[in-house]
C-alpha cells in the first residue's frame, strides 16, 4: 500500500525534520551542550554586585529560620546562624549563651509534638555595611504531647548581620501580641 502524502503528514514531516535540525545544531562543536549553559555564571552581570546580599536574601533567611523551627531542626542549625555573642529574648524567656539557647531549645524539642510558624508581616530595611533591621509578626500554632494547644501571635525584631558569606542573628526581640 502505497502511503499518500497528505497536508498533515507533510506537517509531521517538516516538524521532525525542524527537529532532528534543532538537535543537531544544539550539539555541534560551535555551540556549548546545555549543561554548560545551565552551570555557567553570565560573564556580563557586575562582579561586585554578584556578591552583595539583598533583602531578598535576608527575607529568606528569615524564612529559612522559621521553616527549620516547623521541623525541629537540630540544634546546631540555629547556632550556626546565631552571632556572638548570643542575644535573644523569646516572651519571658532571655538567651544569652549557646547553653541558655540549647537549654531552652531542648525543652522546646522535648515538649512540642507539631508546630508551624506562618509569617504575617515582613518589613526589612538596612544593608550588608550596617546590617539590617527586620520587623516581623507570626503566627504560632503548636501542640504538645500532653495534647495542649498553642494558638499566638508573636511580633520580633531583629538585627542580622553578614558575617563573612553568612548571614547571622545578632539580635532578636519579641513580645506577645495575641493569643
Amino acid at each position: 500500500m502505497k502511503a499518500t502524502l497528505t497536508p498533515a503528514r507533510t506537517l509531521i514531516a517538516l516538524t521532525l525534520s525542524l527537529q532532528v535540525l534543532t538537535v543537531s545544531a544544539q550539539t555541534s562543536p560551535e555551540t556549548p551542550a546545555p549543561q554548560a549553559q545551565i552551570n555557567s555564571l553570565s560573564p556580563s552581570y557586575d562582579k561586585e554586585a554578584r556578591f552583595q546580599l539583598s533583602e531578598n536574601d535576608v527575607k529568606s533567611f528569615i524564612y529559612q529560620w522559621f521553616a527549620a523551627f516547623d521541623h525541629q531542626r537540630e540544634a546546631g542549625f540555629f547556632l550556626n546562624r546565631l552571632a556572638s555573642p548570643i542575644d535573644l529574648t523569646y516572651p519571658g524567656t532571655p538567651l544569652r549563651s549557646e547553653t541558655d539557647f540549647l537549654r531552652w531549645y531542648g525543652n522546646v524539642t522535648q515538649n512540642i509534638a507539631w508546630n508551624s510558624h506562618s509569617i504575617k508581616s515582613l518589613t526589612v530595611t538596612g544593608d550588608q555595611q550596617t546590617g539590617w533591621q527586620v520587623a516581623l509578626q507570626v503566627r504560632w500554632q503548636a501542640r504538645e504531647h500532653t495534647g495542649k494547644k498553642y494558638d499566638l501571635v508573636v511580633a520580633q525584631q531583629l538585627k542580622v548581620i553578614r558575617v563573612g558569606d553568612l548571614l547571622k542573628i545578632a539580635q532578636l526581640q519579641s513580645k506577645l501580641v495575641e493569643g
